[in-house]
This record gives structure tokens, C-alpha cells and sequence, in this order.
């Protein structure tokens, strides 16, 4: 049975699909926070005003229950002096985990054959689809290249981005580093021993996030959380109805001092680590690496699963072995001009790379062209 498909391109009509839209991503197969609407809405508001919404529903039946949503928007840029029309997912950077919407039960390959006609039978609205932070966990994503290399007149890149681990809370489940732990829990022990105050998963959320938020920017000068737009988009992301119940936020003091924090997200099966912070000052005392063990051990008692997500740290690794990886899918037209002014510098960066390029340099040519 062929879905019925149609194209969201108006607020009014994205901030109407909100219910719809949760209770797809609370039934998906493989569910992540990322995917809920508040992400998507807030972000394209607060961080994407120029920009245009290009949300692709498939229903079972017209008016029917949802069975895909593919939550894209068109980016307008130039390359070489060239306009081109960028398709990609509407949460750009700041989401470890992108995706096409499945829900469970729908059959993965068709639901994204059909979303990929549709995008076909639209062509002249976009030139490049760029899809980043799709994970090799979710099949969906290999649903994706596998339809898309199908169609002859496209061509289609593939690159991997950045590795991502998660650690199996349930007793027995995860392979780790038990020397490097074992120091950990005793550098803990030590801080608490001092005075250490732990306040895990704070009840009073309202009231530390302006004291987490000042330390993340003081600890990374370039965090979101200091800039206007991103700034915007995560107040209003923390103070939604929908993500209330699944905020978290820790903090470790010493001497009524925070020394350092993490803000993540927690669901029904899993505890998302996505932003640590700590005072450098306290470095030697290895304050975050201290927190973090604590949190692991705080979540394991309720959830089965600890998601470290992008950027594999070596700290990370001591805690498990399960490494999974975010891939970028690029498709276009075959000979399109356009999609070549937008991937050559690209293309280019990853060839010098081969050959042995410094990646200090290519970072800094990549600086100048900016």
C-alpha cells in the first residue's frame, strides 16, 4: 500500500503536527531525544529564521495515522559564486542524532523509498540533500543510501563524522577499563571525603540552570549557550512543557563553590551525556571525570543505557567498548553544477587529507574561506 504523502512549508501548520509528531518518536523503534518536535520547532524558530520548512509527512491512508515525518528545511547559500538550495534536517550542530521518523511497525526501506520520490518528484526545490548526524546504530540510515544509490540519476557520498559510544547500564552488560574506574571512584571518594556535595538529577532545575549555563561558557569560550540565537534556542528549549520531564541537570560542589556540572536529557530507557562543564582551576582534582562517574552510577539504577554520543574522549572509552558511528549523506542530481560548487571544497579537503595534509592546515585554509 502506497503512503500518503505531503509537505509542510508554514509554522502554523509545523506547531499543529506537535502531538502528532511526539507520539511518533515516543514510538519509534529505536527513539531519541533529539527527535522530539520541541527540538525541531524551537531550533528552526530561534536559529533558522531565514531558512525554509520542508517537512515531508507520510501517512498510512490520506488523513490517516502518521507513519514517517522527515523533519528537513532548505538553507539558502552560495559556493564558487554559485546560489545553491540545500536540503538537510532542520536541527543543524546541536543534535548528536538526526534521523528520518519511522514508527515502529512501518517498514524502514519503503517508508524512506516513497519520502525519496517525493523529494525526486520535487527536484527543482532543492539542489544538495545533506544529512549529518545519521547514526549506523538506526538501519534507517543505511535504508537511506541503500534507496538513494538505487535511483541511477543520483549520486551519493557517504562520509563518516565522528564516533559515538554508549555504555549498557544492566549488571555484566558493558566491557570497561576497570584500572582507569577504579581511580576514578577513588578520586571521587576523595572529593567527598573534603566535602564534596553531589546534586544529582537537580529537583530545582529553574534555579541552577543560570549557574550551569555561566559555567559551561566560562569552561568552553565557544558554547552555544553564550551565543544570542543557540543562547535563545536552549532557554527556550529548557523552559518547554514537553522536555520538562526530560531535562537533567548534576552539579558537584566543594566548599559551596560549583567546580562543575553536566546539563543532559534523560527517556525512559536512557541517560543522554551532552554537556559537561567544570573550573578549570580545579583541573588536578579531575572534578568532571569525578562527576561523570557519578552520574553513570546515578542512572544505572533506573535506565539500561548511557549514551556518551558524539566525539569518542578517551575517558569515554574507559567506560565501554560499543563504539557506533554518525555518518553525513550527501545526494544530488548527477552533473549538477550546483551540487559541485557545494561539494568541491569538501571533496578537496578530504582528498589533501588522504594524501597527508596536516590537519592543522586544512583547519586553517578551512578558517580563510570562511
Amino acid at each position: 500500500m502506497t503512503l500518503a504523502l505531503e509537505l509542510v512549508t508554514t509554522v502554523e501548520d509545523f506547531e499543529r503536527l506537535r502531538p502528532t509528531w511526539n507520539e511518533l518518536a515516543e514510538r519509534m523503534e529505536l527513539p531519541e531525544i533529539f527527535y522530539r518536535w520541541e527540538w525541531s520547532f524551537l531550533f528552526f524558530r530561534h536559529c533558522r529564521p531565514d531558512d525554509e520548512l520542508f517537512i515531508i509527512v507520510a501517512r498510512e491512508a490520506p488523513g490517516g495515522a502518521v507513519a514517517a515525518i522527515a523533519p528537513l528545511c532548505i538553507r539558502r547559500t552560495r559556493s564558487l559564486g554559485i546560489a545553491v538550495k540545500v536540503a538537510e534536517t532542520i536541527v543543524a550542530g546541536l543534535a548528536d542524532y538526526q534521523n528520518i521518523l519511522v514508527r515502529e511497525g512501518i517498514h524502514r526501506g519503503r517508508a524512506v523509498d516513497e519520502i525519496l520520490a517525493f523529494l525526486a518528484d520535487r527536484a527543482d526545490r532543492w539542489d544538495v540533500l545533506d544529512l549529518q548526524q545519521f547514526c549506523s546504530r538506526d538501519p534507517t540510515t543505511f535504508q537511506m543510501v541503500n534507496a538513494a544509490q538505487s535511483r541511477h540519476d543520483w549520486t551519493v557520498r557517504t562520509h563518516i563524522l565522528t564516533p559515538v559510544a554508549v555504555r549498557d547500564l544492566r549488571p555484566g552488560h558493558a566491557t570497561e577499563d576497570v584500572g582507569r574506574l577504579r581511580r576514578v571512584r577513588s578520586r571521587l571518594a576523595a572529593l567527598q571525603a573534603r566535602g564534596g556535595d553531589l546534586r544529582l538529577s537537580c529537583e530545582d532545575f529553574a534555579a541552577d540552570w543560570p549557574t550551569f549555563r555561566a559555567l559551561h561558557v566560562s569552561t568552553w569560550p565557544g558554547s552555544p549557550l553564550g551565543r544570542d540565537k543557540e543562547g535563545k534556542f536552549f532557554d527556550a528549549l529548557v523552559a518547554s512543557e514537553g522536555m520538562r520531564e526530560h531535562l537533567d541537570l548534576s552539579l558537584l560542589l566543594l566548599d559551596g563553590r560549583v567546580v562543575a556540572g553536566h546539563f543532559g536529557f534523560v527517556d525512559a530507557r536512557k541517560a543522554y551525556y551532552y554537556m559537561p562543564a567544570r573550573d578549570r582551576s580545579f583541573h588536578n582534582e579531575r572534578v568532571g571525570a569525578a562527576l561523570l562517574f557519578a552520574l553513570v552510577q546515578h542512572h544505572a539504577r533506573s535506565r539500561t543505557l548511557f549514551d556518551f554520543m558524539r566525539t569518542l574522549g578517551r575517558y569515554k572509552s574507559w567506560y565501554t567498548d560499543t563504539i557506533d558511528m554518525n555518518l553525513r549523506i550527501v545526494i544530488h542530481r548527477n552533473s549538477s553544477v550546483r551540487a559541485l560548487a557545494y561539494g568541491i571544497f569538501d571533496v578537496t579537503r578530504r582528498f589533501l587529507l588522504e594524501l597527508g595534509l596536516p590537519r592543522a592546515l586544512l583547519r586553517r585554509l578551512g578558517r580563510g574561506r570562511s
